[in-house]
């Protein structure tokens, strides 16, 4: 059976950052909230699979919180930092969180949907120098991490391939 392979780099970091900015002590959504990204994913792979396909899920990349924060709040005054720093609870670790909760949902859909999944989140965790592995914004891969995803995929293409023989 052919794989497909479905990559979602986003995760439920996108929110309107002027919004907070702007009112950090009210409620903001992501534009992606958790429960849509399980289902737009639960789609995926039934429309994979209705094709005749075998998906694969990628986890996320890593992030760097404090580079993705001084992205996010490029532009702003200080004191709008300082409302959006207020909003994620006084740390950019806030961000990461978020990331990692959306990633864990990935690790757990594909489980239970019982489909492989390429973990390119531990080798680059596993990484001395991470943050090569991203651009200056800290969640768009660079180059060199693009490479080790592509490395990843390989060696999830040659497992694979072993298996079904």
């Amino acid at each position: 059976m052919d794989k497909t392979i479905l990559i979602q780099p986003e995760s439920g970091l996108h929110f309107d950052w002027k919004a907070i900015a702007s009112n950090p002590s009210g409620h903001h959504e992501p534009q992606i909230d958790l429960v849509a990204y399980k289902a737009l994913y639960t789609n995926k792979i039934a429309q994979a699979r209705a094709c005749g396909q075998e998906p694969v899920l990628v986890s996320l990349p890593i992030m760097d919180e404090d580079r993705y924060f001084a992205y996010i709040t490029r532009g702003m005054s200080m004191q709008e930092r300082k409302n959006v720093l207020y909003w994620l609870g006084g740390k950019t670790e806030r961000l990461r969180n978020i990331h990692a909760m959306y990633n864990l949902s990935l690790f757990r859909l594909a489980a239970v949907q019982c489909v492989h999944l390429v973990d390119i989140t531990s080798p680059m965790l596993a990484s001395t120098h991470y943050d090569e592995l991203l651009d200056q914004d800290g969640v768009t891969l660079s180059p060199a991490g693009e490479a080790m995803v592509n490395r990843e995929l390989a060696s999830l293409a040659s497992r694979l391939s072993v298996l079904a023989s």
